[in-house]
Parts: structure tokens; C-alpha cells; sequence
């Protein structure tokens, strides 16, 4: 009985020692994250690439709490709590109930889907818009048959319709204005800006997708995995930089939806939301992921895709749809036009 007790007593101080070394290390990892972004920004590319992971860098501590609390250690359940409320810090906004907005005026369900080139299952992709039922909707890394196939089926629901090589954009409501253009002049993906008659009240409309940042990596040749050993974002924040100073000449109720390569930890991201609110951190719940790697065989791991909008308008709802053959998964807004207060 003696030597049984012994030896479980044993096995704790074991898993004690290694889990308090783990949770130190995770510890340090997340505190040096957040201090190398407070001191550099998006100067380190590492930094800038790491934001797209941030919140899978908390992960371990949901493993490591329990274990803390299983082996009674104060020491490991402080170290395993710390990320936790850094977690919360940061996401926390994201489990909130909303309160209940004042509007005026009509409410308006846009759309925003990246489809993906490769993406033939065009069924897929229309039940899914149909399905969340927006009120107009804009597609990115559109292909000219998925666009063609999709104009035929969506002819009569949405009438009004602009199709520009890689996007496209379908709307209920008619098109008062139309201008196809590039965030840098001759660069990267066609953007599209209308201005909507929405039940006899003008909004401004925006669709972009700003440029992916590429990963270069070398091949660990003993290992089946690479390291990363740049993430230059010039492109897409020069692409981000056109976007603030196209929105400078925009006035009155205005929506900006796409898929922007940018999460919502990064620095792109603060420079937008000086501007614009986001429809998910406003009215979501929970992480709101849209996009993965491997839509096939998990859930979405990042949240790149937005509905944005100006503080003249609100959001009342919103989420996401399934990723319909692509690796992106559509996000969905119902907006109001805000009441005079």
C-alpha cells in the first residue's frame, strides 16, 4: 500500500515539473509576443505572421489548467492561468452579450465570400448564398464560369449585377454608381465601389481583397515540415494604404467587405477600425473564424473576412456560412441605418 502510494505521489511531482516547465515556456512565448508588438509592430515580419496564429497560442493552456487543478499546484495552475486571462484580455469582447441597438430607417443583409480560383462546385456555392439569403453580396477569386453560371441562376433575384475579372458583386437593390479599380494603381485584384439605392437611401458599397501576404520557408529535410523565414506584407499593406485613401473621399453610410488577409490582432486591421467598425466584433459571438488550409478535414483557424461599415450604421447580426467547396467560409451582416441619437 506503502509503495502504491509512493509511486502516485511520484507520477504527480512528475507531471508537476513537466507541466510547470511547459506552461513556463508558454508563458514566455505569449508574453514575448506581446512585448516584440508593442516595441516593433508589423516592422518584424515575424510578428505580423505570427498574429495569424495568436489564438491557437493559448491553446495548450485549456490542456494544462486542468492538470494543474488535477495535481493541486498552485505554481502550475497560476502558470497555466496567466495565458487564460491574456486570452480573455484580448477575445473576451467576442463572448459578451450585445445590447439591443437603436435604428432607423431599413435593415440590409450583405454578403462577403472569397470562393476560391480552383472552386468548381458553383451548386455549392449558390445554395450556400441562398441559403443565408443577403441582400446583395460580393465574390472574390471569382472565375468567369462560376460567374456566368451564376448570373444565369441569380438573374431575377438579383437583378443588378457587376462582374469584374477575379470578383463580382449581385445586389436586390439598384446600382446608382459603378467603379471598377485597383487599390494600387496597376496592382494586385480588381476592387469594386457602388453606391446602392437601399428602399430609397444611398450606401456606399466597397469590395476588396487586399494582396496575401506570400510565406517563404526552407524544408527541414529530417523532418516532415518547413521553416518559415519571411512573411513580407509590403504588398498587401501598400493595397491597404490606397483603401484608407479612397475612404477618405467617401461620405455618408458606407460598407467595405472582402476577404482583407489580415487578422484582427494585426496592425491593418487597427488602421481600419479607426475608421469602421467591424460587423462580427459589434454583433458576432465567438471566434468567428473564416478561413483554413484544410477545409476538407477541420474547422476554420483564421478570421481574414469582414464586414466593415461606418458609425453611421449598425450591426444587428452576424456570422458565418460553410465553406461550399471553398477554403474560405462566407460572413454574413444584417446592418441598420443608426438612429439620431
Amino acid at each position: 500500500m506503502a509503495t502504491s502510494s509512493a509511486r502516485k505521489d511520484l507520477l504527480r511531482r512528475f507531471v508537476v515539473v513537466i507541466s510547470s516547465v511547459l506552461a513556463s515556456l508558454h508563458v514566455g512565448l505569449i508574453v514575448a509576443y506581446f512585448c516584440a508588438r508593442w516595441l516593433f509592430g508589423n516592422s518584424l515580419w515575424l510578428v505580423d505572421a505570427a498574429a495569424y496564429v495568436l489564438p491557437w497560442l493559448f491553446a495548450p493552456s485549456f490542456l494544462l489548467l486542468p492538470a494543474a487543478l488535477i495535481c493541486r499546484s498552485r505554481l502550475l495552475t497560476c502558470g497555466a492561468a496567466a495565458p487564460l486571462a491574456i486570452f480573455l484580455a484580448v477575445y473576451g469582447h467576442l463572448y459578451l452579450l450585445r445590447w439591443p441597438l437603436r435604428t432607423a430607417g431599413p435593415a440590409f443583409t450583405v454578403l462577403t465570400y472569397n470562393v476560391l480560383y480552383t472552386n468548381e462546385d458553383v451548386d455549392a456555392v449558390a445554395v450556400e448564398i441562398e441559403r443565408l439569403t443577403p441582400d446583395f453580396f460580393g465574390l472574390r477569386e471569382l472565375e468567369p464560369s462560376m460567374a456566368e453560371a451564376l448570373d444565369a441562376r441569380f438573374a431575377e433575384r438579383y437583378p443588378h449585377r457587376r462582374v469584374e475579372p477575379g470578383c463580382g458583386f449581385w445586389s436586390r437593390y439598384p446600382v446608382l454608381s459603378y467603379e471598377a479599380f485597383h487599390l494600387v494603381e496597376g496592382q494586385g485584384t480588381w476592387a469594386q465601389q457602388l453606391v446602392l439605392d437601399v428602399d430609397g437611401r444611398e450606401v456606399a458599397v466597397l469590395s476588396v481583397h487586399p494582396r496575401s501576404p506570400p510565406v517563404y520557408d526552407i524544408p527541414l529535410t529530417e523532418l516532415p515540415a518547413v521553416l518559415p523565414t519571411a512573411f513580407p506584407n509590403r504588398e498587401r499593406d501598400a493595397d491597404l494604404r490606397g483603401l484608407l485613401l479612397r475612404l477618405e473621399g467617401i461620405a455618408g453610410p458606407l460598407v467595405v467587405i472582402g476577404d482583407f488577409n489580415a487578422t484582427d490582432q494585426q496592425g491593418a486591421y487597427a488602421l481600419l477600425t479607426r475608421r469602421l467598425r467591424d460587423a462580427h466584433r459589434e454583433s458576432g459571438w465567438g471566434m468567428g473564424f473564416t478561413f483554413s488550409d484544410w477545409p476538407g478535414v477541420g474547422p476554420a483557424l483564421w478570421r481574414i473576412d469582414y464586414v466593415f461599415y461606418t458609425p453611421d450604421l449598425v450591426a444587428l447580426s452576424a456570422g458565418v456560412g460553410d465553406y461550399g467547396g471553398s477554403d474560405h467560409r462566407p460572413v454574413i451582416a444584417r446592418l441598420a441605418f443608426r438612429a439620431e441619437q
